[in-house]
């Protein structure tokens, strides 16, 4: 074995470069039916798009070669990859360039569908520039910006460039970076097209429901649904969290994390998430934007330990159940995520988002940390010279007109229970202190969240205190790497959350391969090979 892995590792800029790209239409990659996988094979064998079946789910379409320890696999994989989704592929990417064989296991009938909507269809890739602030996590935050260390936005900008063969573009108003067809679509076909090039296979309708450790640890045998055992050397854990359920998405990743690898989870919630409460004053103000500031007062002991959280997006807008925009999902996270969990973890259907009011107060006061609004982000004593600016005459409504939308204006009226007539020289000292407040700080009343079905991400997931964040290998199960959602990290909107992909998704394939090099015996060679490339 080692001779054969040995002389794949070696020619493995050769076999990429001189490959044949094979030209094709996507509806031709996947095959549609249960059992059925597809490759492009590299210069190990032809270079030709081909699609196999034969008996059991997911079948593999070439032959085992493996000696030793992984002789009685039914598996010829060397990284076996578990979920297909922007971090799985990139990851498979990754790891077949090195020359090992490598296999996406993917549990629905079609890869990328997270992908597909992202950024309303038109897939905001990355960021422009990113730092660890950007991210949150329970886990040690110097941990994110050593994985986020490993590769750079501009590095990743020109691989989604040069290899993905994206074109995109900077929309300067958000700084995010847009593929320049605005499709979405187009991002998951050529990132399919980009691992098919290099020789991943892609299983569809496999879905990995559990790991176990074989041979004293050094392979690792995966159980599929219909009963089917297949063992393989390397696994990376790229099964995503739980939002967006009708997509695929049901938590298994966190199963065998917990139940498998023996990983400690920081217990999953929704993120990014709409929340649901009254809108201002009584009134209905469905489909009404604005711009605003938004930040996160903390409740009880942490307001005096934690700086108050600031949206960096100042988008807002009601929704028909609450509150949604950028800005409220940037933040949502500070409240949806002591409220899951004092109600015991992971939500059910028949909790999802509905506030516990046994544990939204304690001793008279809120225990949830509060998302203060100001609604023109114009400050207080600006908005005391607006109101009692001359003539006296004016009506108090048209002053809050002129700097807001009048529907809000008469919305924000009628919460400081100010009448909609009253005139500048008729407003009483406490109704506009009060009218003061409600522009400038206004407390939203939040009553819940549109749990995971709304959910752009989810938080929490496996600690990287438990990863080693300079391969993504898992601390508890050597030989299984991680990458994606199913790590306890989550981006603001804006890309952020596909850099985490692409960068966690390239660490741990390069890593994966890099670790089947030295079960392989080929340390020397294929390890580092491998090393020079992590370094740039």
């Amino acid at each position: 074995m080692g001779s054969v892995v040995g002389a794949r590792f070696n020619a493995a800029s050769s076999q990429l470069s001189s490959q044949r790209i094979v030209r094709f239409r996507f509806r031709d990659l996947r095959a549609s039916s249960t059992g059925r996988s597809i490759s492009i094979a590299s210069s190990r064998s032809t270079a030709a798009l081909h699609t196999t079946s034969s008996p059991g789910e997911g079948s593999l379409s070439h032959a085992s070669s493996a000696s030793g320890p992984f002789a009685s696999s039914r598996s010829s994989t060397d990284v076996a990859v578990l979920g297909g989704g922007a971090a799985g592929l990139t990851a498979a990417y990754f790891a077949a360039t090195t020359g090992a064989r490598v296999t996406i296991y993917e549990r629905t009938s079609e890869t990328g569908k997270k992908i597909l909507m992202s950024g309303g269809a038109r897939c905001n890739v990355l960021p422009v520039s990113a730092t660890a602030q950007d991210f949150v996590t329970e886990s040690n935050p110097r941990l994110v910006k050593a994985v986020l260390a490993s590769w750079t936005v501009a590095r990743c900008r020109e691989w989604l460039e040069q290899d993905v063969q994206l074109e995109l573009g900077i929309e300067h108003v958000t700084n995010k970076y847009f593929p320049l067809s605005n499709s979405s679509r187009e991002v998951r076909d050529k990132l399919m097209q980009a691992c098919l090039r290099v020789g991943v296979e892609i299983r569809y309708d496999t879905s990995v429901e559990s790991l176990r450790p074989i041979d004293n640890g050094a392979a690792w045998a995966l159980r599929i649904r219909n009963g089917v055992e297949e063992h393989v050397p390397v696994v990376i854990l790229a099964m995503g969290g739980l939002s967006f359920p009708a997509v695929g998405t049901d938590g298994t990743g966190y199963a065998i994390a917990r139940r498998d690898l023996n990983h400690v989870l920081n217990e999953p919630y929704p993120a990014l998430v709409p929340l649901t409460g009254e809108h201002p004053g009584g009134e209905r103000l469905p489909g009404l934007s604005v711009d605003v500031s938004l930040e996160c007062e903390q409740a009880g002991a942490q307001a005096t330990k934690k700086k108050k959280s600031k949206a960096s997006r100042v988008g807002f807008l009601f929704t028909h159940r609450g509150f949604s925009g950028p800005s409220i999902l940037d933040l949502s996270h500070n409240v949806v995520r002591p409220l899951v969990r004092t109600q015991g973890g992971i939500e059910t259907s028949s909790t999802a988002g509905k506030v516990d009011q046994d544990c939204a107060t304690t001793d008279g006061g809120s225990s949830l940390p509060t998302l203060v609004v100001n609604w023109s982000g114009e400050t207080r004593e600006e908005w005391l010279t607006r109101l009692t600016a001359p003539p006296g005459r004016a009506q108090i409504a048209t002053r809050l007109r002129d700097a807001l939308p009048q529907r809000l204006a008469d919305a924000l009226l009628a919460e400081a229970g100010v009448d909609i007539k009253c005139r500048v020289a008729d407003l009483k000292k406490d109704e506009r202190l009060k009218l003061l407040g409600v522009l400038t700080k206004y407390r939203i009343p939040i009553n819940g969240h549109q749990g995971y079905r709304k959910a752009e991400v989810t938080g929490g997931g496996v600690s990287l205190d438990e990863i080693d964040t300079k391969s993504m290998e898992s601390m508890t199960a050597p030989g299984v790497f991680m990458c994606g959602e199913v790590c306890d990290v989550f981006g603001r909107i804006g890309g952020f959350n596909f850099l985490w992909a692409w960068t966690s998704g390239r660490l741990a394939g390069l890593s994966a391969a890099k670790r089947f090099a030295r079960v392989a015996g080929e340390v020397r060679v294929g390890e580092r090979n491998i090393d020079n490339r992590l370094r740039t």
